[in-house]
């Protein structure tokens, strides 16, 4: 198995190179059908997905990707690729800007290597168990951090997706709530890492792996907390990919307590 500063700049390299790709198709047009639950898949999703797989290949790393076929042989690897081609399609369909790419390296269940790429801003977020988050943009890397806010509090809602459980979180608690931002996908997850929101929570049985990985140590290395709405931790390269109890990010224990307390969450 190659080393991680090898794995790393593979990630890197699939993840930029597939953006590019992304981005040229959201500008010339694309093709789009619905899969099997009705959500949509265009041609950016697939180009995306052959770019990665391509790049990735090579390394003994078994790979999960939204797009695929899920192999189970990957239960019995000890390490894999966890990929989201295009997160957040239907931001991507309503050309509203806010979709990312998602790719995360997994050893043992953990996530070990997290990489958000956001291809309209030409710029990328990763980070590595025990060394913290960062951010690349204009060809500058910055560590990043979560706020300290504890009071004002920038709530970070879906785009698209939204439901009437997570609507009432932010109505209820407009006490320490100062402003409401809707991002898509994987943006929030950036967005909570980098300071610029404090809180996000996502009542749905509908997001996977792919969806929650990458993000998922962006904000812990970043001093945040990622949880699924029980409190729990999540693990990775499961069986079952649905994350059964949705996700959600905060830039605090106290935020986390405040927002979503025990009483709410069995």
């Amino acid at each position: 198995m190659p080393d991680q500063s090898e794995i790393i700049r593979r990630m890197v390299e699939a993840g930029r190179k597939a953006s590019k790709e992304i981005v040229r198709i959201y500008k010339e047009g694309f093709t789009i059908r619905s899969k099997e639950d009705d959500s949509p898949v265009t041609s950016a999703d697939l180009a995306s997905d052959s770019i990665i797989r391509s790049t990735l290949e090579g390394m003994g790393i078994a790979y999960l990707s939204e797009e695929e076929e899920d192999d189970l042989s990957r239960l019995e690897k000890r390490a894999l690729f966890i990929v989201d081609p295009l997160d957040g399609t239907q931001d991507f369909v309503n050309r509203d800007g806010s979709f990312s790419v998602n790719i995360a390296y997994v050893e043992d269940h953990e996530v070990v290597i997290g990489c958000i790429f956001l291809p309209t801003k030409d710029s990328y977020c990763y980070a590595i168990k025990g060394k913290g988050s960062f951010l690349v943009e204009n060809g500058k890397e910055r560590r990043i951090h979560v706020s300290g806010r504890k009071k004002d509090l920038v709530y970070l809602a879906s785009k698209t997706h939204e439901n009437e459980r997570e609507k009432a979180i932010y109505l209820d608690h407009s006490d320490i709530i100062a402003r409401v931002e809707r991002l898509g996908a994987s943006m929030k997850g950036v967005a909570l890492a980098s300071g610029e929101g404090d809180a996000s929570i996502r009542f749905t049985t509908m997001t996977k792996e792919w969806d929650t990985c990458a993000m998922d140590l962006i904000v812990r290395e970043a001093g945040g907390i990622f949880l699924d709405t029980k409190k729990r931790p999540f693990s990775y390269n499961r069986k079952d990919v649905y994350n059964r109890d949705g996700y959600c990010m905060f830039n605090s224990v106290e935020t986390c307590d405040r927002l979503l307390p025990s009483s709410i969450t069995k």
